[in-house]
């Protein structure tokens, strides 16, 4: 088991008032090694406080987050940002690339934090640049490219320091139609590939590229799909359905 979510719970208070928003209550599911999950909701749901959870960029009221049997909800705050660059990668939906450094240099930068020398980046790059088709881009600056070539070069970097898992958040709402089909067809290939995915988002057509969805309301999980045998255009229509009886309250 790579991640275990235990009893999780999130509890929001107000500094001038007593109010409380419950963000998180109760919510528990594993992930295995390898897996593809997509987390779907409405807005205000708790997804994305879910995902800042697991990305150690909150800390939970309760429960536990063990990634490998360790709990990273305890870690320490002066040793949360060298746990981040050892352990997970992360894909945002307006990419975080610096058009100050050339798409190589952004793609090294968890790399040169992470102080590995210069000869094993250019190792790393050769296996992964082929795969997401950005040869040709290395020497441009990230102004020059397009919104699917920005993703492409963000995944790299996501994957450049061989993270247990990668966390997603909204990889495609920046893209039109075709980049985003594009990019959620790397996304099963990397996961062909072994590496593990965890991918919010709002997008029927984007979660059907998952192996399984979790359905939040209320801060709970609601339901979950797995894909199975089925093609994505008939996991896309499960999923339209999980999320209007959702949306709908059934």
């Amino acid at each position: 088991m790579l991640l275990e979510i235990n009893h999780l719970e999130k509890v929001f208070r107000t500094r001038f008032s007593k109010e409380v928003t419950r963000a998180l209550q109760d919510v528990d599911f594993k992930v295995d090694q390898g897996e593809f999950i997509a987390i779907m909701g409405e807005s205000g749901s708790g997804k994305t406080t879910l995902l800042n959870i697991l990305a150690t960029l909150e800390k939970p009221t309760n429960g536990s987050v063990l990634l490998n049997g360790q709990d990273i909800t305890k870690i320490k705050e002066s040793q949360l940002a060298e746990f981040r660059l050892k352990n997970l990668g992360f894909v945002f939906q307006d990419f975080n690339l610096l058009d100050t450094l050339s798409v190589r240099d952004n793609i090294f930068l968890p790399l040169v934090l992470d102080r590995k020398n210069y000869k094993e980046m250019e190792a790393r790059l050769s296996q992964l640049a082929p795969k997401l088709r950005i040869q040709d881009l290395l020497d441009k600056r990230p102004f020059e490219l397009s919104g699917g070539q920005k993703q492409r070069v963000a995944i790299a970097r996501s994957l450049i320091t061989n993270p247990q898992i990668v966390l997603a958040d909204e990889p495609t709402a920046a893209l039109d139609y075709r980049n985003s089909e594009d990019l959620l067809n790397l996304f099963e290939q990397i996961n062909d590939d072994g590496q593990t995915l965890l991918m919010v988002t709002h997008s029927a057509n984007a979660a059907s590229h998952a192996r399984r969805v979790l359905f939040i309301k209320d801060g709970r999980i609601f339901h979950q799909l797995y894909r199975g045998n089925k093609t994505n255009q008939e996991f896309n229509k499960d999923i339209s359905l999980a999320m209007t009886a959702l949306l709908g309250g059934e």
